[in-house]
């Protein structure tokens, strides 16, 4: 029996083992910065209005990402992608917005930083895309970045954590996982109540996520007596942290925190059950807050485990916006059911709709970003009820309302109320645009639409 669950751990392992596999950035090209035009105020969008925007027309907006679809990372984050996509073509079935259907162009770039900069000049000086949403991955995403700050392209909702996002924030760019320093603090907090006076082990990746979370973990622990004893880092592009894990144990931790990628975290679960036989408490990032990650671990090696989430999941299939989102992926999403992955993507999607809808009929890419920095108590479909979103000019991050998860029954369960670090404490509804009212309703109080 051990050999055949390490034969489906390799077996898993195998197929998401490039999602560790992270190469170096290529260096970025100087382009002049693309101008756009003022918002105008006319009812309805005119044709030449239309032409001096990019990706916009009298009946299309055009937007694009950045996803491994090929190759072993597809299996875990393409689902991201697809539920964006799904999402975006529910509302196109509905007529788009402002009679505009929304293009979603998803280019596969291998989860490999040289190819993230070779599709993301294409979508923009190519496809001319309006904006890029989602992107995903911090060493991906660090190669355009900047790239896309310098021409004034939105960069909405970067699927990833990393502080310098949105620290310090950029008119351009939005993040879209809450940032792993905040993580950090609130994982933390839970380390300093249920394991007073106990030594603390730290898994690592040796790279900003690593940097950024520990840098959480030491603030949130600040004043206790939870002491951190032991630190073992590994490169990204290694997935097997059986020494590491080794040395923690002969190091005599109490509990671990870790920040790893999936594989990287399962490998040392696997390790340390399996290999050690070592029950030691163990916390991990929201990164692993998944159903992937239990399949990689093995689900009688994640039990009790805790982690966070930041808004309801597919597992809570009782939830009405679950059930929402689950009737608008068996209408346009991929076969299979609804994960977690495909659910965050259609989050974000909606959200990005709202901001359309929002905009107005004449929209560019100021009066777009003028809309973003406006949202207040977006009620999404899968928010939790005391979390809506709100954004503003000094907050560029939706993420900031976290929960706490446990493993229970081979799932991730909630087992506190969500935990508020709102930055933004005040905010005033925005004006709506002439014709809002008429446009496809979303949020968790939007009827399903057959």
């Amino acid at each position: 029996m051990r050999f055949l669950r390490h034969a489906r751990w390799l077996l898993i392992a195998t197929t998401l083992l490039a999602a560790a596999m992270l190469a170096v950035a290529c260096e970025e090209e100087e382009e002049e910065v693309a101008a756009t035009p003022e918002a105008t105020t006319a009812a309805e969008p005119t044709e030449a209005a239309a032409e001096e925007v990019p990706g916009v027309t009298d009946t299309e907006i055009l937007l694009g990402t950045h996803f491994p679809l090929s190759g072993n990372p597809a299996a875990a984050y393409a689902p991201i992608a697809y539920g964006m996509k799904a999402f975006f073509d529910y509302i196109n079935g509905q007529g788009g917005v402002y009679g505009r259907e929304i293009t979603f162009l998803i280019e596969d770039d291998h989860y490999n930083p040289p190819d993230t900069m070779e599709v993301v000049r294409k979508l923009v000086e190519q496809d001319k895309v309006f904006a890029i949403v989602g992107g995903l991955g911090e060493e991906t995403h660090n190669a355009v970045w900047k790239y896309l700050e310098e021409r004034g392209i939105p960069d909405m909702f970067v699927t990833t954590g990393l502080a310098k996002w949105t620290d310090p924030v950029v008119r351009t760019r939005f993040g879209g996982n809450p940032d792993y320093v905040t993580e950090g603090i609130f994982l933390a907090e839970y380390i300093a109540e249920n394991y007073a006076g106990q030594k603390l082990g730290l898994l690592l990746q040796n790279d900003q996520l690593g940097q950024d979370g520990e840098k959480g973990l030491r603030a949130g622990l600040e004043g206790s007596d939870v002491e951190i004893t032991a630190i073992e880092r590994y490169e990204a592009v290694a997935n097997d942290v059986t020494a590491q894990t080794q040395r923690l144990q002969n190091a005599g931790v109490d509990v671990i925190a870790m920040f790893a990628m999936p594989v990287q975290g399962a490998s040392l679960v696997r390790t340390a059950r399996e290999t050690l036989n070592w029950d030691v408490p163990i916390i991990t990032t929201g990164i692993n807050c998944s159903d992937i990650f239990i399949a990689l671990a093995g689900p009688e090696n994640v039990e009790g485990m805790m982690s966070y989430t930041f808004g309801h999941q597919a597992y809570e299939t009782e939830l009405p916006g679950t059930q929402k989102y689950e009737k608008i992926w068996a209408k346009t999403g991929s076969d299979g059911p609804l994960s977690n992955f495909a659910l965050y993507g259609m989050f974000v999607a909606e959200l990005t709709t709202y901001i359309i809808e929002l905009t107005g009929p004449d929209i560019t890419r100021d009066s777009f970003l003028d809309a973003a920095e406006s949202v207040c108590d977006f009620d999404c479909t899968t928010c939790f009820e005391s979390g809506p979103v709100r954004l503003s000019p000094t907050d560029h991050r939706f993420a900031e309302y976290l929960i706490y998860n446990v493993v229970e029954d081979g799932k991730w369960k909630p087992v506190s109320d969500p935990v508020s670090y709102e930055s933004t404490e005040d905010c005033e509804p925005p004006e709506l645009p002439p014709g809002f009212e008429d446009q496809p309703k979303v949020g968790k109080d939007a009827e399903f639409v057959p």
